[in-house]
């Protein structure tokens, strides 16, 4: 029998200070395009689905407004729904078409507090986006803050179906989605909840390279630069946007639905977030330090 389970990072949306300055960013640095304006309300896709990314006018903090994580069929969203009412997990639910573009969704918060949506059937756009200079294939994955990492673990192993990948410590788990890329959401030790960065994911070297150029011509910090990373294999660099921070890599680890695997108890050290920094003793650096860091840098960019 098939166990439901979350097939995908969908989307990300977002409270932000001003809406058309995130816009610029989006659409000029990241190549975004708008796909609906409704409001004050923003939503920009970077393939055939209607977005990935939801700006909203921020109505007291900025920070996460919601996770849009799919699942592949209505039954399967069914199925986890009736798991959060088994357990007695409080959700939202209902038909997402009128004000969302998908065909229904089930909200709630994670431990931490983090809102996530999970849905079925976000609407198609008839044709592609404008070509652009840097081609995405998908919003890869997040990383989110956590108050506890082991609860959270637990949550979305046993409501979503996310399978654990990797672990550094105690402090970070990186868990996949049915698509397998080796994570659809990282859970960081921060102490709070909130979004840490999105990844965008180029199909190559060449595009993350281009993506890189243009983060650099507009003069976007660059806060972490070429790397790879131990945990998935990815290559790629990490930028600050002015409402979180954003990162293009490509070349991460991708498992198959059936395949055995263990996942890895690895260090808390620079040389797991950068295998090419090998051999610098003089770099040891906790990964929980540098995600810790990411919060403040985009909690003072946002505000």
């Amino acid at each position: 029998m098939t166990i439901a389970r979350a097939d995908r990072l969908g989307y990300v949306a977002m409270r932000v200070e001003d809406v058309e300055r995130s816009v610029e960013f989006w659409t000029k640095v990241v190549q975004l395009e708008v796909s609906d304006r409704e409001g004050d309300r923003v939503y920009l896709r970077g393939g055939m689905q209607h977005h990935w990314i939801v700006l909203e006018p921020a109505d007291g903090a900025p920070g996460l407004a919601r996770l849009g994580v799919e699942v592949a069929s209505r039954a399967e969203l069914d199925a986890i729904e009736q798991r959060f009412a088994d357990a007695g997990v409080a959700v939202e639910s209902g038909d997402g078409f009128a004000d969302g573009y998908v065909d229904r969704f089930v909200r709630f918060n994670d431990p931490s507090g983090n809102p996530i949506e999970l849905y079925h059937d976000m609407v198609t756009m008839a044709v592609p986006p404008k070509p652009v200079n840097v081609e995405l294939w998908d919003v890869q994955h997040v990383v989110l803050g956590q108050t506890d990492v082991k609860a959270a673990e637990e949550f979305y192993t046993d409501f979503l179906g996310m399978r654990v990948s990797d672990r550094m410590g105690r402090r970070v788990t990186f868990m996949h989605f049915r698509n397998g890329w080796h994570h659809g959401i990282g859970l960081g030790s921060t102490g709070r909840a909130g979004l840490n960065h999105i990844c965008f994911q180029p199909p190559d070297l060449d595009n993350t390279m281009r993506a890189r150029a243009r983060v650099m011509h507009a003069k976007i910090p660059i806060t972490r630069d070429l790397l790879k990373h131990g945990p998935s294999g990815s290559v790629g660099f990490y930028c600050q946007g002015p409402d979180t921070v954003v990162e293009f890599s490509f070349g991460a680890r991708r498992f198959g639905e059936d395949e055995a695997f263990k996942p890895r108890l690895l260090p808390t050290n620079r040389e797991t977030g950068d295998v090419y920094q090998t051999g610098l003793g003089d770099a040891e650096l906790d990964i929980l330090q540098q995600l810790q860091r990411e919060n403040a840098e985009s909690a003072t960019a946002a505000g």
